[in-house]
């Protein structure tokens, strides 16, 4: 059984580290690191995020979102505006430079997942996103379990 963990444990770390060395070297140009991709692909998807629901979204701490936030308009990737019915609320819009960046990332990104199911069959690559989200929901609910006691 603790093999079992330490070997699951032993692979995340590998995966997540060589993840970062891989797009970190073709980032390098850009200003952008692999903790910044996240936040652009959610604004991809849904630009005008209030920065609070970053926190949720990625269950991170709001110094968290602050820090990649303030990096990302350091670089002139995001722009923050104040919410016109809440003023307490920030929205985070991508500027031209952060939508001029989405094929580079999605190239990017692709190319890692690519290498991560390297000669899987199409249903091994299926089964295995698959099995990572299930594995990454069990995870969330042990943590709220445990957050609640």
């Amino acid at each position: 059984m603790a093999e079992r963990h330490e070997a699951i444990v032993k692979s995340m770390a590998m995966i997540h580290r060589s993840e970062h060395i891989f797009k970190d070297s073709r980032l390098k140009e850009t200003g952008l690191c692999v903790g910044q991709l996240r936040y652009l692909f959610t604004l991809y998807r849904e630009d005008g995020l209030a920065q609070e629901a970053f926190v949720k979204r990625f269950s991170v701490d709001k110094a968290n979102v602050t820090r990649h936030i303030k990096r990302l308009l350091k670089f002139g990737f995001v722009r923050r505006e104040q919410d016109q019915k809440d003023k307490r609320i920030q929205r985070i819009f991508l500027t031209e430079k952060g939508l001029a960046h989405r094929s580079l990332i999605e190239e990017l990104t692709e190319q890692w997942n690519d290498c991560l199911t390297a000669g899987f069959t199409e249903q091994e690559r299926a089964d295995f996103f698959r099995l990572i989200a299930q594995m990454a929901e069990n995870a969330t609910c042990a943590a709220k379990k445990e957050e609640h006691i």
